[in-house]
């Protein structure tokens, strides 16, 4: 059976979710979830198949801390600051990247361990791991998607939005994607989403009117009146769009017309 100091798992899941009480709780339930794996009554009578050790700690906590993180993205209704100064990993990270920035780059927790939670090959976790280090610096040193495979993407959103085809909208989206909006987008009737379905909707509530644009370079789109659509898809899926129609953030991005 493995073991993790319990301190180390309270540390873990406080950096994942930013509060005591939320860390104590989801250490209890990787606790009790480690419970049900270890030696059983065969293992100690003597010759037998060897119990199963279970996953690794870091794993099962992990794993509780993304769907803690997933909730509360699905409840998110706040507007969002691209270049806000908020304290911590996580401002405009999604689940998926705040678990790979704090537990692979402050707890050296393997991409090969955070694979099994995501259920991404290692070399797809680096890259998520890559673009939260990016966005944890500020956007606009995101690194850029292949501008190509960006723009197949882009035009299938638009064609999907127009048709109303919320199926071909999910199976663009990564299951874990996030629609991200700034408060001049939210006070134009877009609200943040979490998760392909919902994400899926929003966009074919919003989306059908859009003309393709370029966004500092990389395919994107433009909504009566005008909000931009930034789109972020490093390993296949559409991980996170945001959504800027403050006029100090759209002003911040060159437009163009492809």
């Amino acid at each position: 059976m493995h073991t993790v100091p319990r301190a180390r798992l309270r540390a873990m899941a406080l950096g994942l979710l930013g509060s005591a009480p939320e860390a104590d709780r989801a250490v209890r339930t990787t606790e009790r979830a480690l419970a049900s794996y270890g030696p059983g009554p065969r293992a100690r009578r003597g010759p037998g198949p060897v119990p199963d050790p279970g996953p690794p700690p870091e794993a099962v906590l992990a794993r509780v801390c993304l769907g803690r993180l997933r909730a509360r993205e699905a409840r998110r209704t706040d507007p969002w600051d691209p270049w806000s100064d908020a304290p911590g990993p996580s401002p405009g990270l999604t689940p998926a990247e705040r678990l790979v920035l704090v537990l692979h780059d402050l707890f050296d927790v393997p991409y090969e361990t955070l694979g099994l939670v995501l259920e991404r090959a290692p070399a797809a976790v680096r890259q998520i791991g890559a673009r939260a280090r990016a966005r944890a610096r500020g956007t606009e040193e995101m690194p850029p998607s292949d501008p190509a495979r960006l723009r197949t993407a882009v035009d299938a959103v638009l064609a999907a939005a127009r048709e109303g085809d919320t199926a071909a909208l999910r199976a663009l989206l990564d299951p874990d994607a996030v629609l991200r909006a700034d408060p001049g987008a939210v006070r134009g009737g877009v609200r943040p989403a979490h998760g392909a379905p919902a994400v899926a909707r929003v966009l074919a509530a919003r989306a059908a009117i859009a003309r393709p644009v370029l966004v500092d370079g990389t395919p994107g789109l433009v909504a009566a009146p005008d909000a931009v659509y930034v789109f972020t898809a490093p390993a296949g899926p559409i991980t996170s769009i945001d959504v800027l129609a403050d006029p100090p953030h759209v002003s911040r991005r060159a437009i163009a017309t492809p």
